[in-house]
């Protein structure tokens, strides 16, 4: 199975996944859905630099993904600041 169709299953559930690039650098977030050529995924942030979090949705074309893994214990922690972050612009 390759790595768009997996994706597609972990959209279909708005599964947290961390992807991981070819220069070594990474991304966890909510995949938003999956394009013919794309990943949209829904941050809080990149891992190699979280002085700087900040809420983001990012495309990502697939061909950019090394490999992607779903499910870490680290995942609840980005949830609960990314649902922090949304209650912060609702009350604004």
């Amino acid at each position: 199975m390759n790595i768009k169709s997996r994706l597609e299953r972990a959209s279909e559930s708005k599964q947290w996944i961390k992807v991981y690039f070819h220069d070594g650098s990474g991304i966890a977030g909510k995949v938003v859905r999956v394009g013919q050529d794309y990943l949209e995924i829904e941050s809080y942030g990149y891992d190699d630099s979280p002085e700087l979090r900040s809420y983001a949705r990012n495309l990502v074309p697939l061909n950019f993904i090394k490999m992607f893994t779903v499910d870490s214990s680290n995942f609840a922690e980005a949830e609960r600041m990314r649902l922090k972050y949304l209650s912060q612009l609702e009350q604004h």
